[in-house]
């Protein structure tokens, strides 16, 4: 039995290993997560440097589910620096592509990085496992001049009604999912319609977790920030791993918000996570906790 699954396709950045799913599954490695694998849909061309870049990070197993594109998709996307190359696998991953084997896990991490994990897969997941499941939305999409953009109109049929366990969003992707830009009312709402309990994040501000009865503002560690890319998915697997051990909603944020601090103090996942620094952080971050 798995300790944790982390599901999504990867992307590749300046031809290294990167994506929320890469960031998610290699920081559980950090963590000590030894019972772990990464499922993705990934290209013929790109499996080598899929397989080669997990091993550099240490995560354990990977799974590869056969993309149905020959090759990845070059962003065309002005927001990055024009000697930067950001390769992404559009492919879905679709119904039964998984083996029942990485259903049978402690919790399982939907973590897709471009649309690939579908309403309908988030179904079938919930209804095939007794498992707890998280979900990291990641609410963007290709257009049709390559180019990333958030996903800004949905319709009821596209949120998913399966009770996930647990739902991380930012502070847009919670507006863009309940039309509301109160993050309280926001938290409401999915938790109603998605989830459990849900996380909302606001970077430097910290982070809201609602479990249907309490609403509880974690605050960030104060830290200078060098890159906050993947902070998120950092936050996310820091958070499933101590949810797996039975701990409150409220430790598993203070613990996650711990470790994020650590990544945005380095490039990309070159941090290490000492036990003594999580706990001094911690103990900071405890003491100036909301609850209402």
């Amino acid at each position: 039995m798995y300790d944790l699954v982390v599901i999504g396709n990867p992307t590749f950045h300046n031809g290294r290993l990167s994506g929320p799913s890469i960031y998610s599954a290699a920081t559980a490695a950090k963590i000590g997560i030894e019972q772990m694998a990464i499922v993705s849909s990934v290209t013929t061309t790109l499996a080598d440097a899929f397989i080669s870049g997990a091993d550099e990070l240490g995560i354990p197993e990977y799974f590869i589910v056969d993309a149905k594109e020959k090759e990845g998709v070059e962003i065309n996307n002005p927001s990055i620096n024009h000697d930067s190359s950001i390769i992404v696998i559009p492919s879905k991953i679709s119904i039964r592509s998984i083996p029942e084997e990485f259903l049978n896990s402690q919790a399982i991490l939907l973590s897709p990085s471009l649309q690939e994990i579908t309403p309908e897969f988030i179904e079938w997941v919930c209804s095939s496992t007794d498992t707890l499941v998280f979900l990291d939305p990641q609410l963007r999409k290709l257009n049709s001049d390559g180019r990333l953009e958030f996903i800004r109109e949905f319709s009821v049929a596209e949120k998913t009604e399966s009770y996930l366990d647990i739902i991380k969003s930012n502070q847009l992707e919670s507006e863009l999912l309940t039309g509301e830009s109160d993050p309280y009312l926001a938290a409401e709402l999915m938790v109603q319609w998605a989830a459990e309990a849900c996380i909302i994040t606001f970077g430097k501000k910290g982070c809201l977790t609602y479990d249907g009865t309490d609403f509880n503002h974690i605050p960030a560690f104060p830290t200078e920030e060098v890159d906050p890319v993947g902070a998120g998915s950092v936050f996310l697997a820091s958070f499933a791993s101590q949810s797996i051990n039975g701990m409150p909603i409220v430790d598993c944020g203070v613990y996650a918000s711990s470790i994020a601090s650590l990544k945005v103090e380095s490039l990309g996942m070159d941090f290490s996570i000492r036990e003594s620094e999580v706990d001094r952080r911690s103990n900071f971050i405890s003491d100036s906790i909301e609850t209402r």
